[in-house]
């Protein structure tokens, strides 16, 4: 049975009733009681009175919401002044010796850069040539337990990377 219209009928208080929809909850309350007690429910939280607030509530709410969103936003500022530095001195440390050798010989240092990027072009080429050949041969070539071994792992990881995805992207909703 679809308990659906009852219940929006029951918990909404905004929209009167026609003389059809009471007849039609008055007939369904006889018979269920889930909704029986919903309706006896409602009429129990009709019936409370509502405890009025403390005299600055909301005015100490919204400075401690204000202090929180300040907070937060001077914790995010610090963690990304300090990422940002962090990546910048890295990346200073580790690209000083190009550096060094960019700024002493701009020529040799361009001229040894193009032989490497054709080097690396034609290793890629021959990694490619290698794998389209091995990629025939390896499925007989290696052990099944092998493949297996290789699908799991893989199937882990993905697991791992979907978890840490979710786990560091959630946003936090609210106060």
């Amino acid at each position: 049975m679809d308990h659906r219209p009852f219940e929006d009928w029951l918990l909404d208080n905004d929209q009167p009733l026609t003389t059809d929809q009471k007849r039609q909850l008055n007939t369904h309350l006889r018979t269920c009681s889930s909704c029986t007690t919903l309706a006896e429910m409602n009429l129990a939280l009709k019936s409370v009175k509502l405890a009025a607030p403390e005299v600055g509530f909301s005015g100490r709410f919204q400075v401690r919401l204000a202090a929180k969103k300040h907070a937060l936003r001077r914790r995010n500022f610090v963690g990304f002044l300090i990422l940002t530095l962090s990546v910048l001195g890295l990346l200073g440390l580790v690209s000083w010796p190009v550096l060094k050798d960019l700024i002493q010989s701009p020529v040799n240092f361009f001229s040894s850069w193009i032989s490497s990027l054709v080097s690396l072009w034609a290793s890629l080429q021959a990694l490619f040539r290698a794998g389209m050949v091995l990629f025939k041969v390896a499925p007989g070539f290696v052990p099944a337990y092998i493949w297996v071994v290789i699908l799991f792992a893989t199937g882990g990881w993905s697991v791992v990377w979907v978890v840490s995805l979710m786990k560091f992207t959630k946003v936090k909703q609210g106060v």
